[in-house]
């Protein structure tokens, strides 16, 4: 995970993990952006909106509203992400579960060369 600018803001505020965190640290979604503009300068990524499953293209990227996308990957994993996605949509259809939720996102997580955290 590649978030330089929140990693910064929250030791420099004493906060020592994501938990601690509240609805009240707006100042984490702004260093959420910087972070997502910084990765979109450097690398070819696009973004996925969980749970409506929204692919957003880079240029939709820069600059998103809080909550605006969840993860971001390489152009290059693309095919894999859509077959994740694919994959979970039909297991979902069939009898949902923890378990498959969990196994998603922790699949998506691994993928992702960033997991956004908002507040």
């Amino acid at each position: 995970m590649n978030n330089n600018e929140l990693i910064s803001e929250m030791k420099r505020r004493g906060i020592r993990n994501p938990w601690e965190l509240t609805e009240f640290d707006q100042w984490v979604n702004d260093a959420e952006r910087k972070d997502i503009n910084s990765i979109l300068s450097t690398q070819e990524v696009f973004g996925l909106k969980l749970w409506d499953m929204k692919v957003l293209e880079a240029d939709q990227l820069k600059n998103v509203g809080n909550f605006g996308v969840d993860y971001l990957f390489l152009k290059k994993d693309r095919e894999r992400v859509m077959k994740l996605v694919k994959e979970y949509q039909e297991k979902e259809k069939q009898e949902w579960s923890m378990k498959l939720v969990s196994d998603f996102v922790h699949k998506l997580s691994k993928l992702s060369v960033h997991g956004c955290i908002w507040v």
